[in-house]
């Protein structure tokens, strides 16, 4: 290689580098709340939620607009594009109807990108460099009813072969129309998975899925690989330790495989749990930033100066955690006392009025001291028994509006009977669970039970768990969401 070569290849590594390095991770970190878009806050949203924001702007010549076909229930689904560059890109979201994250972080992504006055040299090199396209909410009658799947049942992620369904043949047509180089894949996994074999939950998953059984990497995958490294930095630096590899088992009837097969370096983007954060805002900030570093990455060609060892460092993601682990605990079972650890789920329901609740169980018993939860407690010495059904029966639920409810907790109550329940009632705002008045509660701990037990210290109340969440009788404070009812 003359000189002069040499040069050139200096010119552009440098060039790349300095690009890099003034990619203004912290910056957008720390504005991102000017961008948020604040009229959809809570994942049960609908087509119909959000589809005036996408029509509104459709109205911003910045964005071209067009609607690519409908849902089998009629639902238009809808792709807005953006840029003017050489390099195609395709992302889309919400192909599972109850996965909502990364469509609420499009909404912000669209917001940035109409800002005039913020991060104008950045958009500018995204806008001048890509050709951005966004089909938000591929599943709009899914989101109808917050389920996974569409209308028809069918699952579309396992419909890329056949492609059955009208929302399948939206995404394959435009895959062979626009023929993208990178694709963003986005989706939501359960809050339950941990980045390696840590407590650390796996807040955000990432991938570049196989497109054959064997896993061989080509150009196509590796690319996406150091794409992926990218974004690993720039996110860790926020939540380090909770970003997992998601498992690249091949699955031939899956999008993001057949991406990949057919030629577009297919990110997927796994939107996981960050405690507290039920409505996953935050888990949606991350998102947001995870893609604008991933356009930056793609538009300045700095993934080739990644290496795909770092993408596979990345630890793959795990199943370590419980919503609630309480350690060391007596229990009696069949006159023997044992000494247990506890894991608790809450399983997140959605109501007939699109209202989420948690049902809680016990789903794990005996010795767990390889898991974690994301509520720990350590009892040692303390024994758990099962809570108490308070013996006065009341009418309505109204009526126990004036009960006590600290006094209730505090003697080791879980359950209090009520004569009229509303029949579609399935959760209450009340610390305690309601009951029909010839309910029986369990008479010992046992794996698959509900998780309303008392933890008695030195035979005295010390804490109640009430539809696994718990109440500190000591210093009277109360972590319960919700309670439930059983009738």
């Amino acid at each position: 290689m003359d000189k002069k070569s040499i040069f050139f290849v200096l010119f552009v590594l440098i060039l790349s580098n300095v690009y890099a390095q003034s990619f203004p991770i912290n910056d957008l970190y720390n504005t991102y709340d000017n961008f948020k878009d604040n009229r959809i806050t809570i994942k049960r949203f609908t087509h119909s939620d959000l589809l005036p924001i996408i029509k509104e702007k459709a109205n911003n010549k910045i964005f071209k607009f067009e609607q690519v076909g409908k849902s089998i229930e009629g639902r238009s689904i809808n792709k807005l594009t953006i840029g003017k560059g050489d390099i195609t890109v395709l992302a889309w979201s919400q192909m599972h109807g109850d996965e909502a994250t990364a469509t609420m972080a499009l909404l912000d992504l669209f917001n940035f990108f109409e800002n005039k006055t913020q991060f104008t040299e950045l958009k500018e090199l995204l806008l001048n460099k890509l050709t951005i396209h966004f089909i938000p909410m591929v599943n709009p009658d899914g989101a109808e009813k917050f389920t996974r799947r569409n209308r028809a049942k069918i699952d579309l992620n396992r419909d890329a072969l056949r492609r059955t369904n009208p929302e399948s043949k939206i995404l394959y047509k435009l895959q062979k129309k626009l023929k993208p180089k990178f694709g963003f894949n986005l989706h939501d996994q359960g809050s339950l998975y941990t980045a390696g074999n840590t407590f650390k939950t796996a807040t955000i998953s990432v991938l570049l899925p196989a497109y054959n059984i064997n896993k061989d990497i080509n150009e196509v995958r590796s690319n996406g690989m150091k794409v992926i490294v990218d974004m690993h930095k720039a996110l860790n630096k926020f939540i380090p330790g909770h970003i997992g590899r998601y498992d690249d088992e091949f699955e031939p009837r899956a999008f993001g495989d057949n991406f990949v097969k057919w030629g577009t370096s297919s990110i997927l983007i796994e939107s996981g749990g960050w405690k507290d954060d039920y409505e996953k805002q935050f888990v949606r900030k991350l998102n947001y930033l995870a893609i604008l570093t991933a356009l930056h990455s793609i538009a300045t060609n700095n993934y080739n100066n990644n290496s795909i060892d770092d993408y596979f460092a990345i630890p793959e993601n795990s199943n370590m955690l419980f919503d609630m682990l309480l350690r060391n605990v007596k229990t009696v079972i069949a006159d023997s006392v044992l000494t247990v650890d506890i894991g608790i789920n809450r399983n997140e329901i959605t109501d007939k009025n699109k209202k989420a609740f948690f049902k809680s169980s016990i789903v794990e018993f005996g010795d767990l001291s390889t898991f974690f939860g994301n509520d720990e407690f350590c009892f040692d010495s303390m024994t758990v028994v099962p809570g108490k059904v308070y013996d006065t029966i009341f009418d309505t639920i109204e009526e126990l509006e004036n009960i006590n409810f600290e006094e209730l907790l505090s003697s080791g109550y879980c359950y209090i009977k009520v004569k009229n329940i509303p029949k579609n009632l399935q959760f209450t705002k009340y610390p305690i669970n309601i009951v029909l008045p010839d309910f029986t509660p369990p008479t010992e701990i046992s794996l698959g039970n509900s998780a309303n037990f008392v933890i008695l210290e030195n035979n005295k109340t010390r804490y109640t768990i009430i539809n696994g969440f718990l109440y500190d009788i000591l210093i009277k404070k109360s972590y319960i969401y919700n309670s439930v009812i059983f009738k």
